[in-house]
């Protein structure tokens, strides 16, 4: 009876694959160290981040400012009709 060399050899068989299945994982996981460690993460992530954060930003920034230089026109040309009107001239000095 041979059931025991049958079993050993179904046993090879299946250690083989995996063991096929674990070098092209350790391959895989190898050529993404190789990458990672390779590549500048500041240059190749980080700036095209900031780069675009800016071409967000900086339109709010230009239209707050506007915003802000408009309302103080505003309270500019307000103060002066009031004066000229004498309303309220207690409370403009």
């Amino acid at each position: 009876m041979d059931t025991r060399d049958d079993y050993n050899d179904i046993n090879d068989d299946d250690i083989d694959e995996s063991d096929d299945k674990n070098i092209y994982i350790k391959i895989f996981i190898d050529i993404i160290k190789e990458e990672l460690l390779k590549s500048d993460i500041r240059t190749e992530i980080i700036k095209p981040i900031l780069i675009y954060l800016l071409y967000y930003i900086i339109p709010f920034v230009i239209l707050f400012v506007l915003l802000n230089f408009i309302a103080t026109i505003a309270a500019v040309f307000l103060v002066f009709y009031i004066t000229k009107n004498k309303i309220f001239s207690v409370a403009v000095i």
